[in-house]
Formats: C-alpha cells, structure tokens, sequence
C-alpha cells in the first residue's frame, strides 16, 4: 500500500486535474476514507491454521461427480438456535494459501427439529454465492426454533482442476453466547480422515483460521503467567474463585494472544493438564470438567479451548499444568484469559485469581487471567464478534468496489484531460506524462506482486519448516538416546532442505541472463540431483540461450512445479531410473520429467499426490500439462509452457 500511495502522491497534478475534470473522484475518496476511518474498531482476522487442525473435507474422489456432498451434526438433544454458522477453510495450495478452500458454489442449509420436520436456514441454490474468503457466513434461525440437527447440502460444489470438494473449518451451531456443538455427532457424503488436521470431528473443535475473538485495544496486560521452571514436568495450578456458588455449564482457555507474537502461537499453553471445578477452596470433591493430564496437546493455536459439560454447581475452577511449554531452554504455564460460563453469563469475569507463585510484573498480572481481555484486545463474545466480521467483511467490500469505480472515472478523466490538452501547445507533452506516469505506476505495482508472491512461498515452506523444527526440538531432549538422534537427523533434513530452499529462491529471481546457460536453469539442475538423490538421473537442460527466456513470474511457477513433481516421484513412485528434459521450443518451454517407479491409476488419484497442485500452477502458466501413468509402469509429466507477453525474446547475432 504504501509504494502504491507513493506512486499516486508523485503526480499530484494528474489527480488535481483529474478532481477537476470529474468530481466524482472526490466523491469516491471520501467514501474510501470513511470506511478506512471505521476499520481500526472492528476485528481482524487472522488468517492462519495456527493450530495442527485445518478443518473438514469431503473425500474429493472422482465418484463424488455422482452426487450431492453433504455434512451434517446432530445434537445431543434438541436444543434451542438462534444462529449457525459457517466458517470456511484455509488449505495449502499449488499458488500459496487459498481463502474459502471448499465453500460451495451454491448451497442449502437447513435444520430438522426432534419430529423430522425440515427448516431452511438459507437457500443459496439459485445463483452462484461469493466465495467468502475466511469471514464467517451466518444464517439466523426463526425465534422459538429447536433444533436436533444441522444439514448443509452442496448442490454446486467448490471445484477447481478436479473432483468437487465441500470443506469448512467449523460449523457452529448458537443460542446466545453459546455454541452447542460440544458432543455433536458428525456425519457427511464423504470424508478425508486424515488426522489431525482432516476429520469429521474438526468440524465441531473450534480451531479455526479466524484467531481469537479480539476487538483491538490496548490493554498492557497479556494474562497470566506460572512461575518460569527448569523442568518440563513440573506441576504448575491456578484456581479462580467466582465469590459465590454459581451452575456452570462451560469452562474456557483462552491462549496468550497478541500480533507481535510471530510464530510462537502456542506460548505458555501446557502440553498436559486438567481443569477441575470445586465448591470449596481445597477442592475435596473435585469434579473433573476435561483431563488431558495423560496426553499431549500439540498445538492449540491461537483458538478458543471450550469445554463444555453438563451443568453442575461450582465455585472455584482449577487448571492443574503437569507438562509445560518449553520457551527456549525454560518451561512455562501462562493463559491470556479464563471464562467460565454459567448460561450465558460469564462468572469468572474480574473473579478473584488464587495463586502464589505467578508474574506480577510488566505485561503479566494474576488478575489478567480474569479482566475480560487478551492479545491486546477485550475478548468479545462470539455474536458480537461474528457480526463485527459482517461488519468488516461489507465494509471492505463496499472499498474495494469504490476503488475500482475511482480507477476507472481517473483513467475516463485522464483521457478528459488529454482530449482537451491536444489542441494547445502543452497536449503532447501531458499526454506522454500521463501515459509515463501510467506505466511506472503499473511496473511499481508489478514489483509488489513479486515481492508478495516471494514473500508467500518464503512463509508456506520455511515457516513450515521452521515450525518442524521448533516442535520437534521442544520434545527431543525428554526421549531416550536413540530417539534423540533420529529426532536431531530430522532436524538437520529440515534445516538443510530449508537451506536449499532458500538458496534457490534467490538464485532464482536474481539470476544471470547471458552466458552458456542461464542461472535458473542451474538452479533446476541442482534441485533434480538434490530431490532424486540415490537415483539414477538423467538429466537434459539447454546448454546454449534460450529461445525465449521466461520472465520472474514463471520461473519461479516452473520451480516449483518441477519441484512437486520430483518430490512425488522420489516419495511415491520409488524408482531406480529417472528422467528430467527441459527443452526450448518455438512457442516458449517443453518440460519432461519421466519415473520407471510403480506408478499408480489416474483414476483413483489420493490427495497426496498433489495433482490438484500441478494442474493449478499450469493453469497459472497457461501451460498444457498431460499426465500418464498406470500402475507399475511409472509416470511421466509433460508441461508444454507458452511465452507471455514479459517473456524476453533473443535476436540471434549476425554473422
């Protein structure tokens, strides 16, 4: 945004001519400014898997062409619904993260109350409904309805280069503050189970890409946090005494929040623990409401831990820690926030917090584990907070289309200007400084699309890979000796191949244009030897200029296209022989990468293999790719790659 703006700033007589010549310019800007001026107060999403559990799809087989996909929950019991809601997937894929992975195109939603009478929710059916991106799409129900089942039913599911899909992150189902999926069974057309991060049960967990339910603020408080111990086994507790005895029917954990936290989405919160509720301060009748004392919790991210019971009378909870969080070398117990929700009510909010041995200095205090905010921010309820993501959501797209109409009046006023500037001495110059302004404005932008797409894939493979490596280190030093070293040979084949990475993607961009062959292609060289390492390779690139050289855009597609294609055949195929070809040809590129390895059915195609992936990068490339395998006779990948108009073409030298 901000080379964008000052790209604009430096022709400030084109835009004061422009107002002149067209005052709906004016108009649109301070359309613009006042909704940048509402933005600051509304949520933000956050737009990441911060947890280890992306959502629920559909099994995305072919036979799914054949039929509507489905997935529905039903309540432990009829219950009273004000409102569900849909929250959409954020999934890995071939160009980066996709926003609204498998939302449906067209779509029914409806509930079935206890006597199997159907009530529709929202009817999308008609017509092609926008894909959501990440925002949340509620459907309320009529007042006084009681539910025993949810049902949504694709009628045009979300497709792109394969089988139909239909994936959600959550599905929640909500009377006042309360979501009721807690216990609910899943059942759907389909499903890809492949836990953690794909299952049935991911519909109903409450991890999603949205992030904590946070209005900005700027409380300097961040929670509570346990004393800092030296072993990651020691027994860290916090009790919260309410005042008075209270029925509670739902207890949640809010994680450390906080934007400045980077990657550390997991801080303070134990591995394992307990949470117990009391009538009294010793807690002899103790009533277990959720124990995970005897299994590791891996990543609960950045999302509500809602535990949900039958309602039972209690005036003090307790979190019991027995595996702390390791913080570099120390071992941690903190919480941003604790709720405890007797109806809708939350009655742990500014409750007493009974502790001996926690921080109260700088940005943590005892009484951050009840002062009704987090990361910054107050903790909303999750009406409000859903429908301040509406909010937003309209709101920037009531900007984005504002700044579209502004783009088109200022080019119509820019032609206005020229038109009358050409019968006067100035014209012709005005006219090639609109047009040099223009040009420069749409290469500053181009640089910044560069420097996004860069960006992106630096984060989808290194922070992936960053992240192994955290994990796998915060268990390495508590396992004996010969788990020890495997776990340290797979660190060090993380860091290396994110090295190796690293180093392609600059030589990639950056790379020579003249000599023998060009830099990139040395770059595809030694990513075929390093993925293929162990087999046989035969290996033919361009040894002399190419024809037509391929812009930053598309080698960096090429790179990464090829490198999903060897990694499938070195991790898939096993062969003992394969052949990777990059020719040059009249209409631009010719790649050819050849396994003798056991090969597989294109129809029954798994996921794994990521051919999805591929055939959206050749899309991308508006490149003709043919795939040809069968089982044990290998696989071959052909991608014919026309040049684009930012292709660079070599005139050859006369003699």
């Amino acid at each position: 945004m901000g080379t964008h703006a000052q790209a604009e700033e430096g022709a400030w007589w084109v835009k004061r001519l422009a107002f002149w010549a067209n005052p709906e310019l004016r108009a649109l800007d301070e359309v613009i400014e006042q909704i940048d001026r509402q933005l600051p107060a509304l949520p933000v999403i956050a737009g990441v898997n911060s947890g280890n559990r992306a959502g629920f799809e559909t099994s995305g087989k072919s036979e799914d062409l054949d039929q509507d996909l489905w997935v529905e929950l039903e309540l432990d019991q009829p219950m009273a619904v004000d409102r569900v809601v849909l929250v959409p997937l954020l999934a890995k894929g071939s160009s980066g993260q996709v926003e609204g992975f498998g939302f449906p195109q067209r779509f029914v939603l409806e509930g079935v109350d206890a006597n199997g009478d159907v009530i529709p929710l929202l009817d999308e059916s008609a017509k092609d409904y926008p894909n959501p991106g990440l925002y949340p799409v509620s459907a309320g129900c009529p007042l006084g309805t009681v539910l025993q089942k949810v049902r949504l039913t694709a009628s045009q599911p979300w497709q792109n280069q394969g089988p139909p899909v239909l994936a959600l992150a959550e599905m929640l189902v909500m009377n006042g503050n309360r979501n009721l999926t807690a216990g609910a069974k899943v059942r759907s057309s389909g499903s890809r189970e492949s836990p953690p991060t794909w299952s049935r049960n991911n519909l109903v967990d409450m991890m999603m890409p949205l992030g904590l339910p946070v209005a900005p603020g700027q409380s300097m408080i961040r929670g509570w946090h346990g004393r800092v111990e030296s072993a990651i086994d020691r027994e860290v507790e916090v009790t919260v005494d309410f005042g008075r005895e209270f029925d509670i029917d739902e207890i949640r954990l809010v994680p450390v929040g906080g934007r400045e936290m980077g990657t550390n989405l997991n801080y303070g919160f134990p591995s394992r623990f307990k949470v117990e509720t009391s009538l009294d301060l010793v807690f002899t009748n103790p009533q277990v409401v959720y124990n995970r004392s005897a299994a590791t919790l891996i990543s609960p991210g950045q999302n509500l831990q809602c535990y949900a019971f039958g309602r039972h009378a209690a005036r003090y909870v307790r979190v019991v820690a027995n595996r702390l969080r390791d913080q570099n070398g120390s071992y941690v117990f903190a919480l941003g926030e604790l709720q405890a929700y007797s109806g809708e009510i939350n009655v742990a909010k500014d409750a007493k917090v009974v502790e001996g041995s926690g921080l109260a200095e700088g940005e943590w205090h005892p009484q951050g584990l009840t002062d009704g905010s987090a990361g910054g921010g107050r903790l909303m309820e999750l009406p409000e907070w859903f429908e301040q993501l509406e909010l937003r959501r309209s709101l920037e797209k009531q900007k984005a289309i504002a700044k579209i109409r502004r783009g088109a009046v200022y080019v119509e006023a820019e032609h206005a200007l020229v038109g009358l500037s050409l019968g006067g001495v100035g014209g012709t110059v005005l006219m090639a400084a609109v047009f040099s302004w223009r040009g420069h404005r749409q290469r500053v932008r181009d640089r910044m699309l560069h420097r996004e797409r860069l960006a992106r894939d630096l984060h989808d493979e290194l922070g992936s890979n960053l992240g192994s490596i955290a994990l796998i280190s915060s268990f390495a030093g508590h396992e004996d000796a010969a788990q020890m070293r495997i776990d340290l040979a797979e660190i060090e084949r993380v860091a290396r191949e994110s090295a190796d990475s690293m180093r392609d993607m600059v030589s990639l961009l950056a790379g020579k244009r003249g000599g023998v062959a060009a830099e990139w292609l040395n770059v595809m060289a030694g990513l075929a030897e390093r993925v293929v390492r162990g087999v046989q390779l035969d290996c033919q690139l361009p040894t002399s200029p190419l024809i037509w050289e391929p812009n930053l855009e598309t080698r960096r597609e090429l790179y990464l296209f090829c490198k999903e294609v060897l990694h499938n055949a070195a991790r898939h195929g096993q062969p003992t022989l394969l052949k990777f070809h990059l020719s040059p040809t009249k209409q631009g590129l010719r790649i050819e990468i050849a396994d003798n390895g056991r090969g597989f059915d294109p129809e029954c195609i798994s996921s794994g293999y990521g051919i999805d992936n591929l055939r959206e990068r050749a899309s991308m490339m508006k490149a003709e790719m043919q795939l040809i395998a069968s089982p044990g006779m290998g696989t071959s990948v052909i991608l014919n790659v026309p040049h684009g108009r930012r292709w660079t073409r070599r005139t050859p030298k006369r003699s």
